[in-house]
């Protein structure tokens, strides 16, 4: 063992204690959806800012009405008639009602509503035939937010349902932690970027393609550039696209050939390494530094492998670029349906597809011969711990789910 391997767990902690948090933008809330709150929010209003009927019917006086039944309904005049929105001039004494809309105002001197299904209307007034006590049907001012209170914590994510309460708050638009933007280089003369016209010889660079999707699909922007094995086009590529994003991703010349040019360009450009090469498979030539303060993650060239490293390592530290304190994929835990091997000396990483069996996530390793092919039918991923030697089927594992939409199918 090399003595500059380290283990994907101390790999894993040393990329997320280098990547800087990104400084936090004011942005409207529906600009804002999926982003991290930067500091705490304290409502501006109460909701509701009035006394507000939950029903429609009859704001009366409980009193009023405290002995009213079908047998022996009691009569009350009414005097107007409220909607919500609308203001209320007149108040409410013994003997009298207003009628109310659901949401309107409470008139003053009434402390209940009488809902419409108690009520037979009569010409200028109701017979109340069932009592309401005091505060029924009623929805006290600040019942939902109260002006001053915290409504919602520092480091949140954004979601619909916490937007619904912060926008009852009286706030429109709200601190949240920056998103970087993430730029992604391939290299290597063989590639080709997605529109180029096909060169024999050449194939097109599909390890950036995964990576910009799962980029988008999280609301990051992304920047995609390429360059060929040659020093000086990757010193210019590099170059502009650290001037141009936040984070640097690199696919291809990770590794010790004659044209795994990469990391060589990067300290010549003054890359301070944070690892390189590390005790994982796929994925072993990965790497990470710092240049010019912006993080740099150097992903190997070979389809599965550069997968796996972005899942397991940039994908995580850009999140947590973001705020985030939480993992980018959901994790749960499966059977396995046969064997999978490790490597004592190696953190293993297995795809699976995901099986329904009942009730029980079935987790059948993937073997197939084509390495895109996998990828694309991959639904889940099972790490091995560095000292195991293999996992035998029938025990329940956990893995990071990647496709989501294969449990809406399982139903």
């Amino acid at each position: 063992m090399k003595k500059y391997d380290i283990g994907f767990d101390r790999a894993y902690q040393l990329a997320m204690e280098h990547v800087p948090i990104m400084e936090s933008e004011r942005l409207p809330i529906s600009d804002a959806y999926g982003r991290v709150i930067a500091t705490d929010i304290h409502a501006l209003v109460d909701s509701p800012s009035i006394r507000a009927s939950t029903k429609d019917g009859y704001a009366v006086l409980s009193t009023d009405v405290e002995t009213a039944t079908a047998e022996k309904p009691l009569q009350l005049a009414v005097l107007g008639q409220v909607a919500a929105g609308g203001l209320c001039a007149q108040a409410v004494f013994s003997g009298k009602t207003i009628r109310v809309l659901t949401g309107a105002p409470i008139p003053e001197g009434a402390d209940a509503v009488l809902a419409d299904e108690f009520v037979i209307q009569k010409d200028g007034s109701i017979l109340a035939i069932a009592d309401s006590p005091r505060g029924k049907n009623i929805l006290p001012c600040g019942a939902d937010v109260q002006k001053g209170q915290r409504i919602a914590e520092k480091g949140s994510v954004l979601t619909p349902q916490l937007a619904c309460l912060i926008a009852a708050g009286g706030i429109h638009t709200l601190e949240v932690t920056g998103s970087p933007v993430v730029g992604l280089l391939a290299t290597g003369s063989e590639v080709l970027l997605p529109g180029s016209s096909m060169e024999s010889g050449k194939l097109f660079a599909s390890n950036v393609v995964l990576q910009e999707g799962w980029l988008q699909n999280h609301r990051f922007a992304t920047r995609l550039l390429h360059a060929g094995d040659d020093d000086v086009q990757i010193r210019h590529a590099v170059e502009t696209m650290i001037s141009e994003s936040d984070v640097l991703l690199t696919s291809g010349g990770a590794w010790k050939g004659d044209r795994d040019l990469t990391v060589s360009v990067l300290e010549s450009l003054g890359w301070r390494k944070i690892f390189h090469h590390v005790r994982m498979g796929p994925g072993k030539a990965v790497g990470m530094g710092l240049l010019y303060g912006k993080p740099v993650f150097c992903l190997p060239g070979g389809p599965t492998s550069n997968e796996m490293a972005f899942f397991m390592i940039a994908l995580p530290a850009i999140f947590k670029m973001t705020g985030y304190r939480t993992s980018p994929f959901i994790h749960l835990v499966g059977m396995l349906e046969s064997d999978i091997q490790g490597d004592v000396d190696w953190t293993q990483f297995v795809e699976c597809r995901i099986i329904p069996s009942g009730q029980t996530v079935m987790l059948r390793p993937e073997k197939l011969q084509s390495r895109l092919v996998s990828i694309a039918r991959t639904q889940a991923i099972v790490q091995i711990p560095e000292g195991t030697s293999v996992i035998s089927a029938g025990t329940d594992v956990p893995f990071i789910c990647i496709n989501n939409d294969v449990f809406s199918m399982m139903r």
